[in-house]
């Protein structure tokens, strides 16, 4: 009776784990943002270093650049999709 009532509770302290890393994990999505010079900061307040941040267009920001971004799954990686605002370019023979 008591093995139950054991495996009962062991069963509910699990689940609960389970639960509690489902609802706090960061899963891929889509942010918006503002260059600032040394980092994307996104909601108004929360900066992303530039070394989490990834892609060809890294390079071509300018202060004040809006962007769009794809988190991936954990949030500890950006990838720039898009600079809005700016023209799509592409030069002969660069890729």
């Amino acid at each position: 009776m008591n093995d139950n009532i054991g495996a009962s509770k062991l069963h509910a302290v699990i689940k609960e784990i389970a639960d509690r890393c489902l609802e706090n994990r960061k899963i891929t999505g889509i942010n918006t943002g503002v260059y600032n010079g040394s980092a994307i900061v996104i909601s108004d307040r929360l900066p992303i270093p530039m070394s989490m941040v990834k892609g060809n267009l890294k390079n071509k920001l300018v202060s004040g650049d809006k962007v769009v971004l794809l988190r991936n799954d954990g949030g500890q990686e950006y990838y720039i999709l898009e600079i809005t605002g700016k023209p799509f370019l592409i030069n002969s023979g660069e890729y």
